[in-house]
This record gives C-alpha cells, sequence and structure tokens, in this order.
C-alpha cells in the first residue's frame, strides 16, 4: 500500500484541529451565555373565585393569540363555576378563526369592529364570569392599529393583557414586540408552539428581560388541548435539555 504523502496528513491535521477548536469554541460561548431559569417570572394566571373578569390577548399577526384564546376557553370553560365568553375585537371576518373554537364550545361569540364598541364588553356578556378578548394581530410596524389596540384596552381596562408570542420568531423581532406590547399596558406572555423553535432559551431570556411573567405555554398544533400554565420546573427541564444538547 501507498502510504498517504506527508503533506496530505498535515493538512488534515490542521483541518481536524480547527474543527476542534470551533466546537471548543461554541461550547464555551453557550456556557457563557446560558439562560439562568430563576431570572424568568412566572404567574398563574386564574379567574378569581365570584368576580367577573375581562382577559384581553393580543400578538403580531401569525402569532397564534386566537389560538391562546380557544386553549384557554376550552381549559377554563366550567371549571370551579367559570362559564366563559368570547369576544373578537375584529370585524365579522376576523371573528371567523374565533367562530369555529365557540360552536365547538358552546360559548357565545361577539364581534366589535370599532374601538367604541369594544367598552360594551360588560353589557353584552355580563352572564359571563369570565371573557376572553381576541385582539386582531398587530407588530411594531402597525401603528395605527396598535394605537386603536391601546384605546380599546384603555377604554376595556382588562384585568390581564396578554401578549402572545411566537416562540420561532428571532430574538430581536421579539425584542420589539415585547417593548411595543408593554407600552400598550401587556400584563403576561404566552408562548404557544414552542416545539417550533430550535432553542427556547433565547426566547426566555427576551422575555425575562422585559420583567413580564410567563404565564402559558403550549405545544404541538392542537388548539385546546396543548395549552397549560407554565411552572419553574417546565422552566428549569427546556433548559436543561438544550444544555445537554450543546
Amino acid at each position: 500500500l501507498l502510504a498517504r504523502p506527508i503533506g496530505t496528513r498535515a493538512s488534515t491535521a490542521r483541518a481536524r484541529l480547527r474543527l476542534l477548536a470551533s466546537v471548543t469554541a461554541l461550547r464555551a460561548q453557550a456556557a457563557e451565555s446560558r439562560f439562568d431559569p430563576g431570572s424568568l417570572r412566572t404567574a398563574k394566571v386564574e379567574p378569581s373565585s365570584g368576580a367577573r373578569e375581562v382577559w384581553a390577548f393580543l400578538g403580531a399577526p401569525g402569532s397564534g393569540v386566537t389560538r391562546v384564546v380557544c386553549g384557554l376557553a376550552a381549559r377554563l370553560n366550567g371549571r370551579d363555576r367559570c362559564n366563559v365568553g368570547l369576544r373578537s375585537a375584529g370585524d365579522e371576518m376576523q371573528a371567523n378563526d374565533l367562530r369555529g373554537c365557540a360552536d365547538a364550545l358552546g360559548l357565545p361569540l361577539h364581534a366589535a369592529p370599532r374601538t367604541a364598541d369594544i367598552a360594551d364588553v360588560a353589557a353584552s356578556l355580563g352572564h359571563r364570569s369570565l371573557v376572553l378578548v381576541d385582539f386582531p394581530g398587530a407588530g411594531p410596524r402597525d401603528g395605527d392599529r396598535l394605537g386603536s389596540h391601546a384605546r380599546a384596552l384603555q377604554a376595556l381596562a382588562p384585568q390581564a393583557v396578554c401578549a402572545v408570542l411566537a416562540a420561532a420568531v428571532d430574538e430581536a423581532a421579539l425584542r420589539r414586540q415585547l417593548e411595543v406590547f408593554l407600552r400598550v399596558g401587556a400584563t403576561c406572555v404566552a408562548l404557544p408552539r414552542v416545539d417550533l423553535a430550535a432553542r427556547l432559551e433565547p426566547v426566555l431570556r427576551v422575555i425575562a428581560a422585559t420583567g413580564l411573567p410567563l404565564a402559558w405555554v403550549g405545544h404541538g398544533s392542537g388548539t385546546s388541548s396543548d395549552l397549560a400554565p407554565v411552572t419553574p420546573g417546565w422552566i428549569e427541564r427546556v433548559c436543561e435539555r438544550q444544555h445537554a444538547m450543546v
């Protein structure tokens, strides 16, 4: 057998060393940027017993706002004497996405296409102990719609304002979204479809930086059964799994 040329062996060795150095650097960078699970607040947002509440949900287009509203409606309706009503802050066309959920659960649904109409939620669904309001998608560039949402929220005065984030969106986009949602009054965060995100730590880091608590998380493609309250244990397990992959 012919021996491999010395130059070829040396080139292969140098390539292996460069690869090893790259892997080592990536591991060191990942270790330095590890997310501290204790830095993220969690909140158990539940309806108050004996008190009527309104919760509002907003997010960028495609973030899964309607998915979260449907999931919570299915999860909470009928529990502990909680009876849910649904409200779309958009027109009839935008309310159609919510209508399938309302029909499946047998819940009343009303649409409020004008900002001035949103304040009549208490009157139109006064027999319901919890009203979930689905706002049309609005991102950082949708200034007019965000302004309309802010005025509607001021008139509505909900007990909770949930910012819905798409887990698969990059950090910079999530940061911009949360900045505008904070300005319009967000009080907590929901994170559906976490299974689509290659890594969750960057998302959790952005949320933690705002100080907003993470209230709900959703897996899979379902609109109801996959949504659950977030616990500190869930966050720790996610971080441990992702650290093991590095």
